[in-house]
């Protein structure tokens, strides 16, 4: 798992996290799992990581990213949204 440098986006952090996906078959490889999965924590500015003004949210869904930098990117945007409200189910509201 990767984590970048913060971007500050209507007063709160956002790290993209990016991490190879994980196989579930029994051999370990599928070719059409290959790629990475994004999530993104959210934290009010200098919020420590078990605070309840920090929070991870992740990405889930059934394709993969297979650019590392498109990942990056797409988590970014995943943390805009859920700041945004526009992701149903995910909220900042409560940090």
């Amino acid at each position: 798992m990767s984590t970048y440098p913060l971007l500050l986006y209507k007063g709160y952090e956002l790290y993209p996290l990016v991490f190879a996906r994980t196989f579930n078959r029994f051999d370990g490889h599928s070719r059409y799992a290959e790629g990475y999965d994004i999530a993104v924590r959210i934290c009010r500015p200098g919020a420590i990581a078990t605070s309840t003004a920090s929070r991870v949210f992740r990405l889930n869904q059934s394709h993969t990213f297979s650019d590392f930098g498109m990942a990056r990117r797409a988590a970014r945007q995943q943390g805009k949204d859920i700041i945004d409200g526009k992701v149903s189910g995910a909220s900042v509201n409560d940090m």
